[in-house]
C-alpha cells in the first residue's frame, strides 16, 4: 500500500511521520505543492490511499483523480482505524458539545483505571496516541472527518446534537446530516448508538433508526427534558439510568459544569461509561464531579467581590454564546471581535438577563446597533482590558446578587488575537491580577 498525505496540517504530518516511521511507502503533497511532490506528479492506482485533510472540499480534483484511477480516500482515523482492529473505538459527534464531552469521558476512563486515550477533532491527531493493544481510543469526530470513514467502527457512538454548520463544505443540511450518521454505519447489535433526543435534527435521526429493521445497534435516548425508556435523562440535577433494564435515580451537579448544555453532556458521558461497562455508577458520578472543565468553554475563572468570572472564549459565534448566556444570570457581558454571518441577532432573546454588555473589536458598530435596538446597556471599549476593567468596576459597585463577568464574544478572536485561547488567557491573567490585588 502506497500512502498519498495530501494536506500538511497536524493530523497530516502525524500520519506521515508515523507511518514513514513503520516503513510504509509515503509521500506528502499539498495545494501550495510545499510537501515531497506537486500533487500532478504523483501517480495513482488502486493500491494507493489518499489520507485527506478533512477541510479539503468535495468539489476538490483529488476526488476525480481517485475515481479515474481506483486510488482511495480516507482521514487519519480510518487508517489509525485500519492498524488498529482489534481495540476499542469510541466516537463523539455533533455541532456543539463534544469536544467537553470527549474530554469528560475521557476523565472519567482514567478516574476508573480503564486504559484509554483522547483524541481527534479535539486537536490531538490520533498517531500522535500510545498504540497498544488494550487501549480504548475516544475521538472527537468533524462531520469532515465522518464523511472519509468506511471501514471504522465504534463500539460506542455518540451524537449530540445536529444544528445547521457547515453546509459550505457539506453542500445542504441533509448532506451534512447523512455525514453525521456515518458514525454509526458499522456497528452491530454488540454496539451502542447513543442519541440526543431533544434536538429536533438528532430526534429524526434516532425515529429513523428506531423504525428501520437493519439498523443493529442498541439505541440510547438521552435527554435533558424528559425521562428515557432505555436511556439517560439528567433533570434539574436528577440522572435517571434506563439502560438494559437498569432503572437508577443519582443525584448529579457539577460546580464546574454549569448549564443544560452541559447537562448534556454530562448525561452522554456517564451513558458511554456505563455502556462500555462501567457499572459503578456512584464512581462515574464521583469522576465526573471531579473533572473541572475544558480551558476556554465556560469556565470559571475565579470568584471575587460576589462576582463569578467566565472564561467562555471558545465562543466564536451566536451559537456557542448561547448556552452561556442561558446558564447565568445578572451578566456583565463581554464580546465581539471580528463578527461571523448573522452576528448577535439569535441571541435576542436573552438579553433581558443582561445587566451591562462591552463591545470590543470590529464588531463594535454592527453589535451596538442591536444592543440599542433592544434597550441593552452597552458600552464601547475598543479592546478585552478596558472592557474588563469596566465590567469589574460596574459589576463590583452593583447591589445585584449572583453577578457573572462573562466573556463570550460570540466572535472569531484574529481582528485583535492570534487565536481563541490568547483571548482566553488573557482574561484570565486579568482575573488573576485583580484576585491578587
Amino acid at each position: 500500500m502506497k500512502y498519498v498525505i495530501y494536506g500538511l496540517g497536524i493530523s497530516g504530518l502525524s500520519a506521515a511521520k508515523y507511518l514513514k516511521q513503520a516503513g510504509s511507502k509515503v509521500i506528502t503533497t499539498d495545494d501550495n505543492n510545499s510537501g515531497e511532490k506537486n500533487p500532478d506528479e504523483i501517480s495513482y492506482d488502486s493500491k494507493t490511499l489518499i489520507s485527506l485533510s478533512p477541510g479539503i472540499l468535495h468539489s476538490h480534483k483529488i476526488f476525480e483523480t481517485a475515481k479515474k484511477t481506483g486510488a482511495e480516500i480516507a482521514c487519519d482515523i480510518e487508517i489509525f482505524y485500519r492498524l488498529n482492529p482489534q481495540n476499542d473505538f469510541i466516537a463523539i459527534t455533533g455541532t456543539n458539545g463534544k469536544s467537553t464531552t470527549t474530554a469528560l469521558a475521557g476523565f472519567i476512563f482514567k478516574e476508573l483505571g480503564v486504559s484509554s486515550a483522547v483524541g481527534g477533532n479535539i486537536g490531538i491527531p490520533c498517531f500522535d496516541l500510545p498504540m497498544t493493544s488494550d487501549m480504548t481510543y475516544i475521538f472527537e469526530t468533524s462531520s469532515y472527518q465522518l464523511d472519509l470513514l468506511t471501514q471504522t467502527h465504534f463500539g460506542i457512538a455518540a451524537l449530540l446534537n445536529i444544528t445547521p454548520d457547515h453546509i459550505d463544505h457539506h453542500g445542504s443540511m441533509a448532506a451534512y446530516i447523512e455525514a453525521k450518521k456515518k458514525v454509526f454505519q458499522n456497528q452491530t447489535e454488540q454496539d451502542f448508538a447513543l442519541i440526543d433526543v431533544d434536538n429536533e435534527n438528532s430526534r429524526k435521526v434516532f425515529e429513523e433508526f428506531k423504525n428501520d429493521k437493519n439498523f443493529r445497534a442498541k439505541l440510547i435516548p438521552i435527554s435533558t427534558k424528559k425521562i428515557q425508556e432505555n436511556g439517560v435523562s439528567l433533570i434539574a440535577g436528577k440522572l435517571v439510568n434506563k439502560i438494559s433494564g437498569a432503572d437508577s435515580h443519582l443525584e448529579l451537579k457539577s460546580e464546574f459544569l454549569l448549564g443544560e448544555h452541559n447537562d448534556q453532556n454530562m448525561a452522554f458521558a456517564f451513558a458511554i461509561s456505563y455502556c462500555f461497562g462501567l457499572t459503578d455508577e456512584k464512581k462515574i458520578i464521583s469522576a465526573i464531579q471531579k473533572f473541572e472543565g475544558l480551558p476556554h468553554r465556560c469556565k470559571i475563572a475565579g470568584q471575587k467581590d460576589g462576582i463569578k468570572f467566565v472564561n467562555d472564549s471558545k465562543a466564536t459565534n451566536a451559537e456557542s454564546t448561547e448556552p452561556a448566556l442561558k446558564a447565568f444570570e445578572n451578566i456583565f457581558w463581554i464580546l465581539g471581535g471580528r463578527p461571523k454571518e448573522g452576528g448577535i441577532a439569535i441571541l435576542v432573546p436573552y438579553f433581558k438577563k443582561i445587566t451591562k454588555a462591552y463591545l470590543i473589536g470590529e464588531a463594535t458598530k454592527e453589535f451596538a446597533e442591536i444592543l440599542e435596538k433592544n434597550s441593552v446597556n452597552f458600552e464601547k471599549c475598543g479592546d478585552l482590558e478596558m472592557a474588563f476593567k469596566a465590567a469589574y468596576f460596574d459589576a463590583k459597585k452593583s447591589s445585584l446578587t449572583g453577578k457573572t463577568i462573562l466573556l463570550s464574544p460570540a466572535c472569531a478572536s484574529l481582528d485583535q488575537w492570534k487565536n481563541f485561547e490568547q483571548r482566553g488567557d488573557y482574561f484570565c491573567k486579568l482575573v488573576d491580577e485583580i484576585s491578587h490585588s
